[in-house]
């Protein structure tokens, strides 16, 4: 079964039904499910960690993030190996960010290491913030389906796939856990495998570490983006017909969805010019520093200065050229 595509105004709702599976104690509830193995912990350390989870979602603030700027972002983090996070740099304490495309590369590669990771949820604790990882639930379905002969694991059948599908009602699943640490360089860089693991149990654990350092870098990218004059954001209200199922849930939830995109500009007359003429086409963007220009106000018959702003120029949707530039203005 083909994901199905979420669009921003459908998150207050999505969040709103997380919340509500998380803190369902019933047999069809988030902290049985969660429970059943999920990321190795104990039953009781996962029932509790989806009680934090819920309370978290249910603080959260919401951000939708355009295709442009998460293909950014993505480029960007390929750049941006490590980086040292700091509490200032996090647009919310508790927050749900959702990209408009997936932003590592997904079921196959080769081999499969992860589902497309879309969405991620944080909430900052004492000396760093806590991240989870989500996917559409029917990727995470093709993705858990599909048996590894080489640990033993057999596929699963039709029947088997239903009862998860029933199990994991929303659309979206979590996938992994990681940390972030503030004013330090992430742990996983560093880390050793633990002994005693098998070869295959070291290449899976590289496989895994190397799909969250993708999510890890497109994450912290996009919450610099957010900070910088390259974004622009404006508030999306849930549909009415979401207003009284979340408002049932909890009425302090209700909440619109910030959608974030780049400050972009194209090829105006202007552009053009500056471009070297008009029907010139190009395959790629690039970023363009702020600057200072001399505008001609023909009110009052002379030239001003005003301010550019930083922003990207170029064809929507076109690779950017030297993403190292963009890492070094985020730095800054």
């Amino acid at each position: 079964m083909t994901a199905p595509t979420i669009t921003a105004p459908q998150l207050p709702a999505i969040r709103a039904e997380l919340a509500e599976w998380l803190t369902d104690t019933g047999p069809n509830g988030g902290p049985v499910a969660w429970s059943e193995g999920f990321d190795g912990q104990t039953a009781v350390q996962e029932r509790a960690n989806a009680g934090r989870w819920a309370a978290s979602l249910r603080a959260a603030e919401l951000f939708f993030v355009a295709t442009d700027m998460t293909r950014l972002a993505v480029a960007a983090g390929e750049a941006l190996p490590a980086y040292r996070l700091h509490p200032e740099e996090l647009p919310a304490q508790h927050g749900l960010l959702m990209w408009e495309e997936p932003v590592n590369q997904g079921l196959r590669g080769g081999e499969a290491t992860t589902a497309p990771v879309i969405a991620v949820t944080w909430a900052v604790r004492t000396g760093g913030v806590a991240v989870r990882t989500w996917v559409h639930r029917e990727d995470w379905l093709t993705y858990m389906a599909e048996g590894d002969a080489r640990a033993g694991i057999r596929d699963l059948t039709p029947d088997e796939v239903r009862a998860v599908r029933q199990r994991y009602p929303q659309p979206i699943t979590a996938m992994a856990e990681t940390w972030l640490p503030f004013g330090k360089l992430p742990g996983w860089l560093f880390s050793a495998p633990p002994p005693g693991l098998s070869l295959y149990e070291q290449e899976d654990r590289a496989r895994t570490l190397g799909w969250l350092q993708q999510v890890e870098r497109a994450l912290v990218v996009t919450w610099l983006l957010m900070g910088q004059t390259l974004a622009t954001a404006r508030d999306i209200e849930p549909p009415r017909s979401a207003v009284k199922f979340i408002r049932r849930i909890d009425p302090g939830m209700l909440a619109a969805t910030r959608y974030v995109q780049l400050r972009h500009r194209g090829f105006g007359p202007e552009a053009q010019a500056d471009a070297g003429g008009p029907g010139r086409t190009y395959q790629h963007r690039w970023l363009v520093r702020g600057h200072w220009r001399n505008h001609w106000y023909p009110s009052r018959q002379d030239h001003r200065p005003i301010w550019i702003n930083t922003h990207v120029k170029g064809p929507n949707g076109a690779p950017l050229l030297d993403p190292d530039k963009l890492v070094n203005i985020l730095r800054r």
